[in-house]
């Protein structure tokens, strides 16, 4: 909390000890440091008129934790996690029914505490850093000096901020552009097609996840959910990047290119709140390009290509084939930053797939395409590479998700020989992959027992945390029913930690229905204690639900909504919810018909 002259953190996000600390820890702390200190300038020093502007406070300090941790470290790639860690997410939250614009009516306690949330947080460091590309740093950061000099100790409004970057770029209309990004809701996808042998011709309209929303009508935006897109390009013969506009209240837009031109790259590492789609024919050409040399590509474009692919296959506005094909280069991929968007989506597609018949399938081909990279980050961690560890910690977890043997046996062994002697622990990068996959291959009540204990004795709040997923993967259902019932007790679990003790035994498939029936027998009780104005207690449900996959289970969940209307802070993510499980079922019902088909042709 960013109190002036006392900021308050929980020891989880302040304090690193290099043998206790993961990678990721020493990340977090300075990730979250850096954002309170942020808070200084962003919310203390020049403070938001009311909550509906909030995305002036947490956008900002967003945005600024990434700027600062990569001014004194820069070889941890900031600027390129920025998409894993803010982008990404938020885009898949903004392409539901049940997002909202970044500036909204704020009128409630419980709409206070609901507007922190991703939109606030990551689509307003998002929109800022577009805002930053588009009109150059130089400008941009006068621009904000001059905000906060002519507003300290003041309340401002957003259009306060954008009236001083205004003032520094008079050659457009800033503000008219910014508004169709903070005063609707959702995220524009651009479809690029060929219109002749130079010209392609870009289209817009906005992009949701899941195929039933496109069947509504919405008509409460001023700008009709349409948006004024800085463009940003390349092609195939030409790395340089272009720039050109594309306004709301134009129908299409076009760019010129030279003759022998195959491909363009849209979107320039990602810097751009939208999406891009293009023909098949140039899907297959960017994809050959990535399959003959990922390199013609940066970290981020191809980190951007495969959230982008998958996204639009996920939303049926492409082929399942062509997203399944890019996933041929990753072969030759050895970076952090796309491998995490791979490993993340590999692990989804393996919880979407898990009840049909086609899951060992998936499961070869997905240990197939993981093993080289495994084989080469290796479980021995490297003191001062930041990046290679966090791409040895994404790629082993995945491998041991997805069930790769050398990956068991490796968690299993070294599990084995942390409960012989606990004082020898791993490496803090793999201990939660060996607890957890150690726990659920080798775990019996004994093993869960003498680990509780450990966990019951830690001291250091990173290592406890550690200890309490690892505790999660157990597969005995009764042991992780009795897991729930001891995390009631603050004594055993902090109030601070419950709900991620909780949703780590939804993740686990054996105690996701315990879970879920825990939940709803206990909804009163949880309510006490937590009350419904708390944010997190109102996005747990949203957490527990969101590999459901079957109408019964939805009919589970409005049932319960039903039953318990009130949601406080929780109401935006109860439709969350739904909206997430609707979404599994259409994608079973849309996709997995050309996943099995694409599965078979890999084996002829």
């Amino acid at each position: 909390m960013e109190n002036w002259g006392l900021v308050t953190y929980r020891e989880a996000a302040l304090l690193y000890d290099r043998d206790m600390s993961s990678t990721w820890n020493k990340q977090r702390v300075a990730a979250v440091i850096a954002h309170e200190l942020a808070h200084m300038w962003f919310g203390n020093l020049v403070t938001m008129n009311w909550w509906n502007d909030l995305w002036l406070n947490e956008g900002f300090a967003r945005f600024m934790e990434y700027k600062a941790i990569n001014s004194i470290n820069p070889d941890w790639g900031l600027p390129d996690q920025f998409l894993l860690h803010a982008l990404h997410s938020v885009m898949k939250f903004d392409s539901t029914p049940s997002s909202h614009a970044i500036v909204q009516p704020v009128e409630t306690p419980d709409q206070i505490n609901e507007n922190f949330d991703t939109i606030s947080y990551e689509k307003g460091a998002s929109v800022i850093r577009m805002l930053e590309d588009t009109v150059g740093v130089e400008k941009f950061e006068e621009a904000v000096t001059n905000y906060l000099n002519n507003f300290k100790y003041k309340n401002a409004v957003t259009d306060d901020f954008l009236t001083e970057v205004a003032n520094t770029n008079p050659g457009f209309d800033v503000k008219l552009m910014m508004r169709t990004w903070t005063e609707q809701m959702g995220l524009p996808v651009i479809n690029v097609k060929r219109s002749s042998a130079t010209t392609f011709e870009i289209t817009q309209k906005r992009f949701f996840s899941n195929v039933e929303d496109y069947e509504k009508t919405y008509d409460d935006s001023e700008f009709n959910y349409k948006w004024s897109i800085p463009l940003t390009y390349f092609y195939d013969t030409d790395a340089t990047v272009r720039r050109t506009w594309f306004n709301y209240d134009k129908t299409t837009a076009s760019v010129s290119v030279p003759i022998d031109t195959k491909w363009l790259k849209f979107n320039s590492h990602q810097v751009g709140y939208y999406r891009v789609n293009y023909e098949d024919e140039m899907w297959h050409e960017i994809i050959s390009a990535l399959v003959a040399s990922p390199q013609k590509f940066d970290i981020a474009d191809r980190a951007h290509l495969l959230n982008d692919v998958f996204a639009l296959a996920d939303a049926n506005q492409i082929s399942y084939d062509i997203a399944l094909d890019m996933t041929k280069y990753l072969e030759k991929e050895s970076d952090f930053v796309p491998w995490y968007v791979a490993a993340t989506k590999l692990q989804a597609l393996q919880g979407n797939l898990m009840q049909t018949e086609i899951y060992m399938d998936y499961l070869l081909y997905a240990r197939s395409l993981i093993e080289k990279v495994y084989q080469e980050v290796t479980w021995n961690v490297d003191e001062n590479n930041h990046l290679k560890n966090r791409l040895r910690v994404s790629v082993i977890t995945a491998a041991c998700s997805l069930g790769l043997p050398d990956c068991l046996d490796q968690a299993s062994s070294r599990f084995t020989a942390f409960l012989a002697d606990p004082t020898n622990k791993p490496e803090p990068d793999l201990r939660e992959v060996v607890y957890y996959y150690g726990m659920q291959r080798l775990g019996k009540q004994q093993q869960w027992e003498q680990l509780w204990k450990l966990f019951l004795d830690e001291q250091n709040a990173s290592e406890k945390l550690k200890l309490m997923y690892g505790l999660a993967g157990i597969r005995e259902p009764w042991i992780l029913k009795r897991f729930i019932d001891l995390a009631w007790n603050e004594d055993n679990v902090r109030s601070q930690d419950y709900f991620t003790c909780i949703q780590n035994i939804a993740a686990n498939s054996v105690g996701e229905p315990i879970v879920w029936e825990y939940i709803r027998e206990n909804w009163s009780t949880m309510v006490a204690r937590f009350g419904l104005n708390d944010r997190y207690f109102g996005r747990m449900v949203s957490s527990i639900t969101e590999r459901f996959t079957t109408e019964t289970k939805y009919e589970e969940m409005l049932e319960f909504f039903g039953k318990y209307p009130e949601a406080g802070a929780g109401t935006t993510s109860r439709k969350q919810a739904l909206e997430n499980v609707k979404y599994n079922i259409n994608w079973l019902k849309s996709n997995l018909k050309d996943v099995e088909n694409w599965l078979e042709k890999q084996k002829n």
